[in-house]
């Protein structure tokens, strides 16, 4: 019961991810962004943001749970009660608002706003992020009638663009189980093995290296599937003359660094280095150009100048390089507003974290894929993942 969960917090250790000076120090980052836009606190339902600032970590994605922030002071936490132990394990926090498993979770949440003083408020409630059905976002809207209610989206992103050095200490472990997990990907690939196999072999050296659970993935396409974007492993036999498509992240305290990583099984055709080459030199460009204060569309036009003289053989996306740090599912990619695009003249910063995906397909025949998941510096982009953006060639 209740009583059994809060005694249980007396003796649960409590290990956040940072110390709680990295914690507020990003609190006082998103409480700067709440003034600057005029708001007197911020609503966060999603996974992501709710981590960011408070530590909590569960694999409960189902359940509602709310991060209620005003300009001053530490957030509140709003949980159902049966993640308790997660809260007491995982955040910085010394005491959640719980809900029953017969509470209405939205009242909960209506009645801490309240309580915040915050129900005549101009409050930015998140409408953009996962976390919040849009049937509880009309019946907090109608519970609030007197909050002037904005798009919360903003503070907390922009304070998650640019990592901190623990953050990217994270993601230098994480991008050592990915490397990890290449490694075995390829050893694993031969004419007549299933691409389930190639995905279990990825698997097992991340998991068995230390990696945690994993947001997305791992992908394995081979031969036609490779040339159609998303698809993934399911049993099929790997043939001689294939292109086989990896893409994957290992994972540390939800932080992750993804690659792409492409093989051709035997020797690759004219079309092959071809279409290799394009890839790695574009990913190349943008590592080049990647420098801070260099506008975002300066170095996907860096990387486009190798898409070109391939661009109407393959099917491309035109994302250069799109944010990752924090990973739920269901995927790594952080949905930050700010993309590595030729639309974007905004400029780079140091501690910008981005995933390079350079994938080029022949669309039902073949797939070259190859990335870094890279890190903006004044020197221009460093790549966190190890391993080399190239066509690995396998003996068939």
């Amino acid at each position: 019961g209740h009583g059994a969960i809060r005694d249980a917090a007396m003796t649960i250790p409590k290990t956040p991810a940072f110390s709680v000076g990295e914690y507020r120090r990003r609190l006082a980052a998103v409480q700067r962004g709440l003034a600057e836009r005029d708001l007197d606190g911020l609503v966060l339902f999603s996974p992501g943001n709710i981590n960011y600032l408070t530590g909590m970590d569960s694999e409960n994605l189902f359940d509602i749970q709310a991060c209620i922030l005003a300009r001053d002071g530490d957030p509140v936490l709003v949980v159902f009660d049966f993640e308790r132990g997660r809260f007491d394990n995982s955040t910085w926090l010394a005491e959640p608002v719980a809900y029953g498993p017969f509470d209405d979770p939205m009242t909960a949440v209506v009645d801490e706003i309240r309580r915040r003083g915050l129900d005549r408020a101009r409050l930015g409630i998140e409408q953009r992020q996962a976390g919040l059905p849009p049937q509880h976002f009309l019946r907090l809207q109608a519970a609030l009638p007197a909050v002037k209610i904005e798009d919360a989206f903003g503070p907390v992103e922009r304070a998650r663009l640019v990592k901190s050095a623990d953050e990217i200490a994270f993601m230098r472990q994480a991008a050592a189980f990915t490397d990890g997990g290449v490694r075995a990907g390829y050893a694993a690939i031969a004419p007549g093995v299933r691409d389930s196999t190639v995905a279990a072999a990825m698997v097992e050296a991340m998991y068995r290296a230390g990696s945690d659970t994993v947001c997305w993935g791992p992908v394995v396409a081979a031969g036609y599937r490779s040339g159609l974007a998303h698809s993934s492993f399911n049993g099929q036999v790997i043939a001689r003359g294939e292109t086989v498509f990896l893409e994957l992240t290992g994972q540390h305290r939800r932080y992750v660094a993804p690659v792409m990583r492409t093989a051709i099984v035997g020797s690759p055709t004219a079309e092959h280095r071809r279409l290799a080459q394009a890839s790695a030199d574009a990913v190349a460009a943008i590592l080049e150009a990647a420098r801070a204060g260099t506008p975002a569309r300066t170095v996907a036009e860096a990387g486009l100048r190798f898409i070109r003289p391939v661009e109407r053989d393959v099917v491309f996306h035109y994302y250069f390089g799109y944010p990752v740090g924090i990973g739920y599912p269901p995927s790594w990619i952080e949905t930050l507003g700010f993309f590595i695009r030729t639309d974007n003249p905004a400029p780079l910063e140091s501690g910008m974290v981005f995933h390079l995906p350079m994938s080029l397909r022949v669309a039902g025949r073949l797939g070259i894929c190859l990335s870094q998941t890279m890190l903006i510096t004044s020197d221009g982009g460093v790549p966190l993942t190890g391993t080399p953006a190239r066509l690995a060639e396998i003996e068939g």
